[in-house]
């Protein structure tokens, strides 16, 4: 009964079966190895035996093997793996912030060269998306894979009877931002930007053919830095809701933006879609595909000086949730989110604090990025975003 339970939550996943083993646990390469929590008590019951896993890996791998935990929300008694485990931690369903990931491909690098038999298990909660992120980026800088739609194509076929491993927007981004910075050979730095408008083209049907849609802005993972005003009266066939924001709204790095519909009747908040991005790749963005390189969309005049403004534009197949609407019955296939920053003229005396942190693609001659490995380290990599709330008191 256990081992169908296992199974069903499983789901598309491929397990590793043998005649003493049944446990959700992939071998994407020889050496890396893609697997779901090793769980304790109740849990063990669905999820893979923590005692099951041990004696998996070292019967496999006896004193060759090191966890990587990516669960923020969860961890257990390193001594069950001998204390040879490392802990990224990320929020499920979400990306890792950018300055994670290299240390974290350092980490299992420096681990896998110390001898030819030494094996990463990585795992976060399901052992699929958080997973998945960390191992298309490590295949991006063992130079397994060449591009970012590679290695997920790749880990998706080794980790799932579907092919689908990474599906989350953001998540996918962040693999793709990681590919850049492999392939340009460009560090990765602060990039502080201001944010002065935000359109959200087409309107989404949440109530009645239409909504009030309002929007928050987090940074350092859950610090809520801003939230709009609620654009009330939509008129039908109105295409485009223009946000301004009259308050000076600073960015860094890694950041959320999760849209919401104001119910009328009730006047509560419900989540609509969200998405993360990154400051850097608004100042050095990904290359547009094939697809879209007749895109007529044009930067319009901010301060009457088009030159001096950025605009991130995001796709309803780019978006966290709304991606997920393939009926098209809350949103439609044209939908965009378009956000417009110009450059912080105090970012150079502000982030120079930040640059001693700034993180490069691995196998470069910079310096480590250092990082607590043994303990909640969801912290540990917060200095690249505490200018934030001197910066704002500032404009």
């Amino acid at each position: 009964m256990a081992a169908k339970i296992r199974e069903l939550v499983s789901k598309n996943k491929t397990r590793y079966t043998d005649g003493n083993f049944d446990l959700d646990l992939t071998y994407i390469c020889p050496n890396i190895i893609a697997m779901g929590f090793p769980a304790e008590r109740l849990e063990s019951v669905y999820r893979n035996d923590m005692e099951s896993v041990v004696k998996f890996l070292d019967q496999h791998h006896k004193d060759h093997y090191k966890v990587y935990n990516l669960c923020s929300e969860r961890n257990y008694d390193h001594a069950k793996f001998y204390h040879r485990v490392a802990h990224y931690p990320f929020d499920d369903h979400n990306p890792p912030k950018m300055a994670l990931i290299q240390p974290f491909c350092r980490d299992v690098d420096q681990w896998l060269a110390e001898d030819d038999k030494n094996v990463a298990a990585i795992h976060c909660k399901a052992g699929k998306g958080r997973t998945g992120v960390m191992v298309c980026a490590l295949l991006l800088d063992r130079k397994e894979c060449r591009t970012a739609d590679e290695a997920m194509a790749f880990y998706g076929d080794k980790r799932t009877q579907d092919g689908k491993g990474v599906t989350i927007p953001s998540q996918r981004r962040y693999v793709q931002y990681y590919a850049e910075l492999i392939s340009r050979h460009v560090p990765y730095e602060s990039m502080a930007l201001i944010l002065t408008k935000v359109e959200l083209e087409t309107v989404p049907m949440m109530s009645g053919g239409t909504c009030n849609p309002f929007f928050v802005i987090y940074t350092k993972q859950k610090h809520k830095a801003h939230t709009s005003d609620v654009v009330r009266g939509i008129k039908k066939g109105q295409r485009v809701v223009v946000f301004d924001i009259s308050k000076k709204v600073a960015v860094c790095d890694d950041v959320k933006v999760e849209f919401y519909h104001k119910t009328p009747m009730l006047e509560k908040k419900s989540p609509m879609f969200h998405f993360w991005f990154n400051t850097f790749f608004v100042v050095h963005p990904l290359p547009h595909d094939s697809r879209r390189s007749t895109d007529s969309d044009t930067i319009p005049e901010v301060n009457g000086s088009p030159a001096d403004t950025l605009v991130l534009t995001l796709r309803k197949d780019e978006i966290d949730k709304a991606n997920k609407d393939k009926t098209n019955r809350f949103f439609s296939p044209n939908l965009k989110v378009r956000l417009f920053f110009v450059r912080s003229s105090h970012s150079d005396q502000l982030l120079s604090p930040v640059s001693e942190t700034s993180v490069s693609p691995a196998h470069s001659n910079s310096d480590l990025l250092e990082i607590d490995c043994d303990e909640d380290s969801s912290d540990s990599d917060a200095g690249s975003t505490d200018w934030v709330d001197s910066y704002t008191t500032l404009v």
